[in-house]
């Protein structure tokens, strides 16, 4: 079977979808949430998308009390499931175009939610259609539920499985990590400690817009110190000065990956705690900017899933209290109440916890992992070995699932991060990997 001259004449009305889909900024919104809309109006609006999208390509749709929308096509049994997302992450740092109007050059799509996940959904829809149409879905069933909260924690998810009680598929893949697959995740768990500090001058301190990515802007309200911005001035601080605040600038990046970001609220706090000669301060700043944990005893490695991580998302001060979040990734070996109570010894904090979210692990030679490996290399020619993640995907949600691209190896992930993109090229060749996979997996069903 041709599976890309298959898919080919898909080719403009996917790049027409993901345009539309990407038009809708699906940030989760406390202010418009309901019992109806429980992450708000335009996550509700990007899910009633995707069903409209699903009806006009034929499958049966059923919003799952405004938390998912599940589209499914084909007959029986047995079935094959893809879980991918709509919602999006808060846009933060300088972009180049409007993130929520979808622009082409140089061969990529810019868009928040190109690659996280619109971008992979619609190619992953369109493989269904495109095999269903060609009379090759037979005797199962491809069911794909797409929710809107997976960047929250994917509460969204565990209401389609424990609420619903829905079935678990036979085989799934998720479309929200990396090619070849990721047959291992870390666990992943927020915590948020407190710490009580007075900083002179100071009424609140305000940054980040989500526990999993790094913070990249942070705002200082605060009586005007000349002594301070002289200081801020003299150390070509990375900042900006507007009426009554002052403005810290970093560069966020994802939470799975921390190093590679520049965390504005750390930045902060080590300005503030030098000059001011705050101890606690100092001790956060020069600490935590080793996202590894080393520095404050906190490290931990597995075999199987690498090093521990540590992500300061967001931070707040007032009231001569300052609280902040850790997002901490892990593996097997790691119990991570204990680490948070290390964490606290070594800072003086006291923090409480999220439930973790939990470790993913398959055993690479089961017909799943074999399978989609197969499905990806027989479209690219390319041996790369399956992987590993610090990020957190729906397959820690949904039975019998793994994550499945469509992030190519070579590639510089842009997710959570200004300028989000997705090739073109990719997202065609993911969509003929998508059609051979969800093939493959019906034969074995």
């Amino acid at each position: 079977m041709n599976y890309k001259k298959l898919m080919e004449k898909y080719y403009p009305e996917m790049l027409e979808t993901l345009k539309e889909f990407c038009a809708i900024p699906s940030v989760y919104d406390e202010s418009t949430k309901s019992k109806e809309k429980p992450f708000g109006v335009q996550v509700d609006e990007a899910l009633k998308f995707v069903g409209k999208i699903g009806e006009k390509l034929g499958f049966s749709v059923e919003y799952c009390d405004g938390y998912a929308t599940e589209l499914t096509i084909g007959s029986g049994d047995k079935m094959i499931g893809i879980f991918a997302h709509a919602d999006v992450v808060p846009v933060t740092g300088k972009w180049d175009s409007d993130p929520f109007e979808a622009v082409v050059r140089d061969g990529n799509i810019y868009a928040r939610g190109s690659s996280d996940d619109k971008g992979p959904l619609v190619a992953a829809l369109y493989s269904t259609k495109a095999l269903y149409e060609a009379g090759l879905i037979e005797d199962y069933k491809v069911r794909i539920v797409v929710g809107g909260d997976e960047e929250r924690g994917s509460s969204c998810l565990q209401y389609y499985f424990e609420t619903l009680k829905k079935p678990a598929p036979d085989y799934g893949f998720t479309p929200d990590s990396d090619f070849p697959l990721i047959y291992g995740e870390k666990g992943i768990v927020d915590f948020y400690p407190e710490i009580a500090v007075k900083i002179p001058n100071v009424k609140s301190i305000k940054g980040g817009v989500a526990t999993n990515a790094v913070c990249d802007h942070v705002e200082i309200v605060m009586e005007y110190d000349e002594g301070f911005v002289t200081y801020l001035k003299n150390a070509h601080a990375p900042v900006k000065f507007e009426k009554n605040k002052i403005i810290f600038e970093g560069k966020s990046c994802h939470g799975s990956t921390p190093e590679l970001g520049v965390n504005a609220a750390l930045i902060c706090l080590g300005y503030l705690g030098h000059f001011y000669k705050i101890e606690a301060l100092d001790r956060l700043s020069k600490n935590l900017d080793d996202t590894s944990g080393k520095k404050f005893d906190c490290y931990t490695h597995s075999k199987l899933l690498g090093d521990s991580t540590f992500c300061v998302g967001m931070i707040n001060y007032e009231n001569e209290k300052l609280s902040f979040t850790v997002n901490f990734r892990y593996g097997e070996t790691t119990n991570a109440q204990f680490i948070m109570e290390k964490f606290d010894k070594f800072f003086g904090s006291k923090s409480t916890m999220r439930e973790p979210s939990p470790i993913v692990l398959y055993e690479p030679k089961s017909t799943l992992v074999k399978t989609l490996l197969k499905a990806y290399r027989k479209e690219t020619h390319d041996r790369t070995a399956p992987l590993t993640t610090g990020g957190g995907t729906y397959a820690k949600h949904a039975p019998n699932t793994i994550a499945f691209g469509a992030l190519f190896p070579g590639r510089v992930s842009t997710m959570h991060e200004p300028n989000e993109l997705m090739p073109l090229e990719d997202f065609y060749l993911s969509s003929v990997i998508y059609a051979r996979a969800i093939d493959l997996l019906g034969k074995k069903l």
